[in-house]
């Protein structure tokens, strides 16, 4: 029984054997691979029921596909008993077997009983076009008079006078739906749904709410903007009933919220940057959410997604979230994929793919059980490839993959050769001898000085994160160990320079960028926190309430912070090395 158990999870893709951070081996517990197979609807309680689940999965791939990704070109094979082959806009055209076609776009191959839809695919993604630099915003941090927390107002003018400054890029956190009962809880990695926007962030007054000093209070500030939005609802909503009045509100408020994150991406063009908006995709939504309401079937039931035991995790991470079943998007011939790829992907912009290995591998844990019990499950990888190669080509966005950590084989050589850009963080960019320097930064990726997840470059000099860790009992490097790190970073960017002391982190944030900016990197994007020299970072991984995750606001509106003559110092640091129009003008 023990063979057939294991054939059965080899078949339905979970692995049983995994490669942990240290390079060792380890093996998935039976009592987990029944665990996991029973969530997917395989039993597996004992040899007749692993029969019977084999059976069906074997009935279920053997059925006719609802969609089929292929390269340009590629010869044409398709099941037997086609009947003709239609273009988007419905012409039929001639099947040539051999040659393939030619133009990528989707198809529609009908046959007696049916179709299936041909995803024809470019060979690359776009290519960033110039050599430029960029900023990542979180957006309700951007400060505002009378404003509790930012919007696309507010980020739309961000973008105008970033644009001004010479930057060609404004990379943000997700976007995407979160719940409206909660209206005060603030988590952009935890969405609701991924196919429609936060309407929170919908540029609107709350009156008789002060806004707050250094936070946020989303306790506060939440459900005053809901209702600032519903009022606006009723002022414009037209007197037919409410029937279906929380329909109609939903369809108002996502009309809402697209115009204005429309307005941002129009700003950023006429503000000449090459790029524009960076939009982030979410690995998994809340498993109480609406997207998982609207279609249970496409996503996974009784199984979270996470990360496995590592030494930043010992004992795995289970990260509350779930994300689509690999069966389900099979049967639905990848639609809710499409959907949330086209939701997301801004017109002439980018997207950055949040845990990319997620399109690879996923590591699922059976509800109730630790993450240390989970195991890793396979994904349709070369077709979620070519369907987001497709769509940012139709887009013309480039593609940003959150390759950081333990890579799945195979997966950066296939990134490379699908012209999706990884990700080089300063802090990680180092091995025994001490930190890389900048010529060898790769080309096929986007270098970055931190993350929303990392210490801000003030924040890691001084220690702050230090003490983060100290007050939280989280570990991590010594004292003497950072100080040790200081010496290596700045043997890396200082140029020779004496080192300043721990306590000023001014001149290594300008040498740090001068650095960054001189790499081979197509793009370099910096937090607004680097830029304006905070110490504190926006999330602390890890952490619920123990630290103002997604809670801090900038201290200034962006337009007063670009002429501040630090941040002159520190743009210019970027310009100088990656020039556009020079310095700004207010």
């Amino acid at each position: 029984m023990t063979s057939l158990l294991h054939q059965l999870a080899q078949e339905a893709g979970i692995a049983r054997l995994w490669i942990d951070a240290d390079g060792k081996e380890q093996q998935v517990s039976d009592e987990s691979l029944r665990a996991i197979l029973s969530a997917l609807g395989l039993g597996a309680s004992d040899e007749a029921a692993i029969t019977v689940s084999r059976a069906a999965l074997h009935e279920r791939r053997s059925a006719r596909p609802s969609l089929l990704t292929m390269d340009c070109g590629e010869p044409l094979a398709l099941p037997d008993g086609v009947c003709n082959l239609r273009t988007e806009t419905g012409e039929v055209i001639e099947i040539d077997a051999e040659r393939g076609l030619s133009q990528p776009g989707y198809y529609r191959a009908d046959y007696d009983d049916g179709s299936i839809l041909l995803a024809v695919v470019p060979a690359r993604s776009p290519a960033i076009k110039r050599r430029g630099w960029g900023v990542t915003i979180q957006i309700p941090s951007l400060y505002g008079e009378g404003k509790d927390f930012g919007d696309f107002g507010l980020l739309a003018d961000a973008v105008a006078h970033l644009g001004a400054c010479g930057a060609d890029a404004v990379a943000l956190s997700p976007v995407h739906a979160l719940s409206l009962a909660v209206p005060g809880r603030f988590a952009p990695y935890s969405p609701s749904s991924r196919v429609s926007l936060n309407v929170l962030l919908i540029p609107l007054e709350t009156a008789g709410v002060a806004p707050s000093a250094a936070l946020i209070d989303w306790a506060v500030a939440g459900p005053a903007r809901l209702g600032a939005l519903q009022e606006a609802f009723s002022r414009t909503a037209s007197d037919d009933g409410a029937a279906d009045e929380a329909g109609r509100f939903e369809h108002f408020a996502q009309e809402q919220a697209r115009a204005g994150l429309g307005a941002v991406q129009h700003a950023a063009r006429d503000a000449g940057m090459a790029i524009g908006i960076i939009a982030d995709l979410a690995v998994g939504v809340d498993p109480q959410g609406e997207e998982v309401r609207g279609d249970p079937g496409a996503f996974l039931q009784g199984l979270r997604i996470g990360a496995p035991p590592d030494p930043l995790g010992p004992q795995g991470q289970d990260w509350g979230l779930t994300s689509y079943s690999p069966q389900g998007l099979a049967d639905r011939g990848f639609a809710p994929f499409i959907a949330m790829l086209r939701a997301n992907l801004p017109q002439g912009g980018g997207i950055r793919i949040d845990h990319a290995f997620g399109l690879q591998r996923l590591w699922v844990i059976p509800e109730g059980r630790p993450a240390s019990e989970g195991a890793y499950l396979a994904y349709p990888f070369a077709d979620m490839l070519r369907l987001l190669k497709l769509e940012a080509w139709r887009a013309d966005a480039i593609v940003i993959a959150e390759d950081l950590g333990t890579r799945p084989p195979g997966f950066g050589e296939a990134l490379e050769e699908a012209g999706i850009y990884g990700m080089t963080v300063l802090p990680f960019t180092r091995d025994e001898r001490g930190f890389l320097d900048a010529s060898a930064y790769p080309k096929g990726a986007i270098a970055m000085s931190g993350t929303h997840d990392v210490a801000t470059i003030a924040g890691w000099w001084t220690g702050r994160d230090l003490e983060w860790n100290r007050a939280l009992e989280r570990g991590g490097e010594t004292p003497a160990e950072r100080a040790t790190a200081r010496s290596a970073l700045w043997r890396a960017i200082g140029a020779g320079a004496p080192q300043p002391r721990d306590d000023d982190p001014a001149p290594v944030i300008e040498r740090a960028l001068n650095f960054l900016a001189g790499s081979a990197a197509p793009l370099l994007l910096v937090p607004m926190e680097d830029l304006a020299g905070l110490v504190e970072q926006p999330n602390l991984p890890g952490t619920t309430v123990e630290h103002p995750n997604w809670r801090r606001r900038l201290p200034a509106p962006v337009e007063a912070l670009l002429v501040e003559p630090y941040v002159q110092r520190r743009i210019a640091c970027l310009t100088k090395a990656r020039p556009k129009n020079g310095m700004y003008q207010p």
